[in-house]
């Protein structure tokens, strides 16, 4: 793909290249008005965005159903409406009742997914041994199998960890250690991922290397 030659284009990725200099500036000299600029610039436009699809969403999710005789749709629009008594203190306890909805709502939704993937699989995964299996699926078994045990006793404090129970909390332990050790170069990686991909952005812009 070569180099952009419409102006919109060419605008648009020199503005992509501007506000990432601007934003990688706070490196160097901390909060300066380039800095701000595009911070505050990136804000707007992610607030305008949302607006826009919040508009369209209530057009195509209410305002058209209304529109068409399906009177259900009122509820949402009355729980939404008495969410803005929020800044009116006279009148702010109507705001709970739709707080209270959508936690109690969010709250059992995600409890449900988060026992069906999160705990219910990981503990059948880890207690189903493999079926025709090679040696490396057997080895794996094993050990998430052994690491989940080991980890789940480090952290039931009922028992005091000494005695017989101090050597599977303490190898627990270094697993978990182990873990967040992994975890952690993982969000590493992927934030070097993403200067790299700045870091060529720029390039190209400046037509130091080739555009794709």
């Amino acid at each position: 793909m070569p180099y952009p030659t419409e102006p919109l284009e060419i605008l648009g990725a020199w503005v992509g290249a501007l506000l990432t200099i601007f934003i990688y500036s706070y490196i160097l000299w901390r909060e300066n008005y380039a800095f701000r600029w595009a911070e505050h610039t990136y804000i707007a436009s992610t607030f305008a965005v949302a607006i826009v699809q919040a508009i369209r969403l209530i057009r195509t999710n209410i305002v058209a159903p209304l529109m068409e005789g399906d009177i259900r749709y009122i509820v949402p629009i009355i729980l939404g409406l008495m969410f803005y008594t929020l800044p009116f203190r006279r009148y702010r306890w109507i705001s709970r009742y739709t707080v209270s909805f959508l936690i109690g709502i969010g709250f059992g939704v995600t409890v449900r997914g988060a026992l069906s993937a999160d705990i219910v699989k990981q503990i059948l995964s880890s207690v189903t041994a493999p079926t025709g299996g090679t040696a490396m699926d057997w080895f794996n078994f094993i050990w998430v199998s052994l690491g989940f045990v080991f980890i789940v006793s480090y952290f039931t404090f009922t028992v005091e960890h000494k005695g017989w129970y101090y050597f599977p909390t303490k190898i627990g332990r270094y697993i978990l250690m182990l873990g967040l050790g992994v975890y952690f170069g993982n969000t590493v990686q992927f934030r070097m991922a993403m200067l790299s991909g700045r870091v060529q952005y720029l390039l190209r812009v400046f037509k130091i290397i080739p555009w794709p």
